[in-house]
């Protein structure tokens, strides 16, 4: 199985967010920590984002996102900052039998709801941006074993 062929949302907070510029960068760095591993990534800011994109009205995001969230094989969400988005995004991924992984700060105390989504693959907490790459980094590589072997054994 090709890598490229394999889809990653990246799911995260871009309403009400204090240093977004911060948070939208943190975004593309896990999109091209995926890249740089052959995956294929999606990052809703850059196609749908409220500041960049005003005439998209709410309907034709919805639709993008979830399609999108559909299409993918892995959703990555980043759960620092309370978004009813990202939790929709994450409770449609798991009506699709999409895999998780959980991404948030270890000073953060997070709803136990996301926690137990039963495809939730891994969960990561880390110390700062950096330390959340490389952490994940190791996390993808176990994630793509465990897909590869049971997208080949079905």
């Amino acid at each position: 199985m090709n890598t490229e062929n394999i889809r990653i949302y990246i799911s995260g907070a871009l309403t009400g967010i204090e240093n977004l510029e911060a948070i939208k960068s943190f975004y593309e760095d896990i999109s091209s920590l995926c890249k740089s591993m052959g995956f294929d990534s999606y990052v809703p800011h850059l196609n749908t984002d409220p500041i960049n994109h005003p005439n998209i009205n709410p309907r034709q995001v919805f639709q993008t996102d979830k399609h999108q969230v559909s299409l993918s094989d892995l959703v990555i969400a980043y759960l620092g900052f309370p978004s009813f988005g990202v939790g929709m995004e994450l409770a449609y991924a798991e009506t699709k039998n999409i895999s998780v992984i959980l991404l948030y700060e270890t000073n953060k105390s997070i709803s136990r709801f996301p926690r137990g989504i039963p495809t939730v693959f891994s969960e990561i907490k880390f110390n700062d941006y950096q330390n959340a790459l490389n952490k994940l980094e190791p996390i993808l590589e176990e994630w793509k074993i465990n897909y590869i072997k049971s997208s080949t054994s079905s």
